[in-house]
């Protein structure tokens, strides 16, 4: 029993030291970038993971295959995702306001993604 609790504590250590060096590179493969957006690619196969990165901009991603996912947070909470081809989410953050999270794939199929980033903000107040 200590000896699991003892690697239930390293790989925690792990994960809070993964969370506090995430860098800003949210997808796998940098395919485009001009002054306004940076496109990604996502391909993980099943089982498959994407550590732990640092979303600053806002951003959108597209699925382009079904599939399932699970998230965790830096702030410990998890989220499993099930998505359709096509399915879209857009996400904007308020100034100094970033999220933090990895992504795993937990299906049984190649999952993968185009995630855009907008360098610039997607709110229009003031316009």
């Amino acid at each position: 029993m200590a000896s699991t609790t003892g690697r239930d504590l390293s790989m925690s250590q792990m994960l809070r030291d993964e969370i506090v060096n995430a860098d800003a590179r949210v997808g796998q493969n940098l395919v485009s970038e001009n002054g306004l957006v940076r496109v990604w690619h996502i391909s993980l196969a099943p089982g498959e993971r994407l550590g732990f990165h640092r979303h600053e901009l806002d951003y959108c991603w597209i699925a382009l295959t079904p599939g399932r996912s699970r998230s965790m947070f830096s702030d410990g909470r998890m989220l499993e995702t099930e998505y359709k081809a096509g399915d879209c989410k857009v996400f904007a953050f308020g100034e100094n306001e970033t999220m933090v999270h990895d992504l795993t794939n937990i299906g049984d199929t190649r999952l993968a993604f185009t995630t855009i980033e907008f360098k610039g903000p997607l709110s229009c107040e003031g316009r």
